[in-house]
């Protein structure tokens, strides 16, 4: 059977996305080096986006419940790649999410819940 990459599969015109469990903050789970290796690997393979997030076992940090919680692990890969860096995890502002960015934590920040709970969520003020 030939192997196939997404590139291949979709062209030039169609981005490709991977959301990436990359750590899970756990003895003898996926590490931070770990997931900056796998962010090298599928930038190899033609992806254009990664999307941060949990590891396998957990989606959430232990202890930790400050936004971008997972910043640690976006820098790690950002530092390894040459494509975009979601970072996803624990923003539940407007504010919270720019302030990342300018950080340099990430290139794009990935909200769920907070938009779940406030569909107006980007239309707010903040600042």
């Amino acid at each position: 059977m030939k192997r196939c990459l997404p590139r291949q599969t979709v062209g030039q015109d169609f981005p490709v996305a991977v959301r990436l469990g990359g750590c899970d903050y756990m003895p003898s789970g996926s590490s931070l080096a770990d997931a900056a290796a796998a962010g090298k690997l599928l930038e190899r393979a033609g992806i254009d986006l990664l999307d941060l997030s949990g590891g396998l076992h957990v989606y959430q940090r232990p202890g930790h419940n400050e936004p971008g919680w997972f910043a640690d692990m976006s820098e790690a890969v950002k530092g390894q790649v040459n494509i975009p860096v979601i970072l996803t995890g624990g923003v539940r502002t407007p504010s919270q999410a720019e302030a990342l960015l300018e950080a340099g934590a990430a290139d794009l920040i990935g909200v769920g819940r907070a938009m779940l709970r406030n569909p107006n969520w980007g239309a707010e003020p903040y600042g």
